[in-house]
């Protein structure tokens, strides 16, 4: 099953931020863009902002901006694909993952930029949020990837230097940025998809320190998302 998965993945990509149609506010395709799934034009104005909440009802709007869709497939596919590599020796699976994470991540005409400033943006509220960093709990899955195959000839130390680059960028602009600080105080499941995404990056990047405090900063944060019987309210609440 898992080889079936992974031979699948081999036809899938690569792809990258530069497909979406429109291009976000700071001018640049390379920066990742999405849109608050729920939020429509405002039918009461010509232009159509601030844009309204439908709670549930997905603005197909949403499918212009191709990164939220391409970004978990990618982390999921590349995942496969080292786990594939990983148990059976077959380096056309690292290969593959190989070329769809250059293409994202380090190739100069394709890359991402190493931030969220344009996540789940509400059009006529803002030009993005820190609960778009929900977008990118994927990269946990992705991070564990990279370790997979790095053994792999079609893993090179710079490939692994090039993302580990990316990631310590990433995570500064997590810990620095509004959008990044508001999303580390969240109170619900954002804020501990926050502390995974950042402790896998610690770690990637040899940051035993960091990775030390964010981890006693997790269990501060679930012992506060924890009610007596084990619950987590703030999710019950939805």
């Amino acid at each position: 099953l898992l080889l079936k998965d992974a031979d699948k993945a081999l036809q899938w990509g690569p792809v990258s931020v530069m497909e979406k149609k429109n291009t976000p506010p700071s001018g640049d395709k390379h920066d990742y863009m999405s849109l608050a799934p729920y939020h429509w034009p405002n039918p009461d104005t010509k232009d159509g902002l601030p844009y309204i909440r439908k709670d549930g009802q997905t603005n197909p709007e949403v499918k212009e901006y191709k990164d939220k869709e391409y970004l978990p497939k990618l982390c999921g596919d590349v995942h496969t694909l080292a786990l594939a590599y990983y148990f059976s020796g077959e380096n056309k699976y690292a290969a593959h993952a190989a070329k769809l994470m250059r293409v994202w991540f380090l190739d100069t005409a394709t890359r991402m930029n190493p931030n969220l400033n344009f996540g789940q943006a509400i059009k006529g509220h803002n030009t993005g949020r820190g609960a778009g960093m929900i977008d990118t709990r994927h990269f946990v899955k992705l991070i564990d990837a990279i370790g997979l195959i790095e053994q792999s000839k079609s893993w090179s130390e710079q490939d692994e230097k090039g993302m580990k680059v990316w990631f310590s960028a990433f995570l500064n602009w997590m810990q620095t940025s509004k959008n990044g600080i508001d999303e580390m105080n969240a109170a619900n499941n954002h804020g501990a998809w926050y502390d995974a995404q950042r402790l896998s990056m610690a770690l990637f990047i040899g940051d035993k320190a960091a990775a030390n405090k964010i981890v006693l900063n997790a269990a501060d944060r679930l012992d506060k998302q924890l009610d007596a019987n084990g619950y987590f309210p703030k999710e019950l609440e939805r």
